[in-house]
């Protein structure tokens, strides 16, 4: 049985081996991650690593110690010499711990390392916007009932004291 950490860890590692695979897949080297009304274009890479720390910062439920911890422990195994990892590992793990610390600098400028309710939004907000990169822009249901919940959310954590 994996601890909280190893859980965490191995949830970032899967996340990064999929991001790789999309930052080298054939396609433009720009993605547009705003909308149409509004485009943001970004590099290929930059756009996928985003899109899967989101994912990383969600697993984590937007703790900074958990993010921490698991971009510790990504970085501890790169390190063990009894590993003997091969290449392709070593820049998944690698690639893991920086999805790691990218949420991880996502909590610490929403001001949400310490306190609870601004942890609470950027996880919510983070949560709506991952749906949106993934399936809201292509199915318009699913990017109204995102942003219902989200206002939702928000609106909960704001009426509490």
């Amino acid at each position: 049985m994996r601890t909280q950490v190893e859980e965490d860890a191995f949830k970032a590692w899967t996340y990064a081996l999929n991001c790789l695979l999309y930052e080298n897949d054939p396609g433009p080297a720009e993605l547009n991650t705003g909308t149409a009304d509004e485009p943001r274009v970004v590099p290929r890479s930059q756009a996928w690593q985003h899109l899967y720390a989101l994912l990383v910062l969600i697993h984590c439920e937007a703790d900074h110690a958990r993010l921490m911890a698991a971009a510790r422990q990504c970085r501890a195994e790169v390190a063990d010499p009894q590993a003997r990892l091969w290449e392709e590992r070593i820049a998944e793990l690698s690639h893991a711990a920086d999805l790691c610390e990218q949420a991880a600098k996502m909590v610490e400028d929403a001001g949400a390392v310490s306190d609870d309710k601004a942890r609470r939004r950027l996880l919510a907000g983070c949560d709506h916007q991952a749906m949106m990169i993934t399936v809201g822009s292509a199915i318009p249901a699913v990017a109204e009932s995102s942003t219902e919940g989200l206002c939702r959310a928000l609106e909960e954590i704001d009426e509490e004291p």
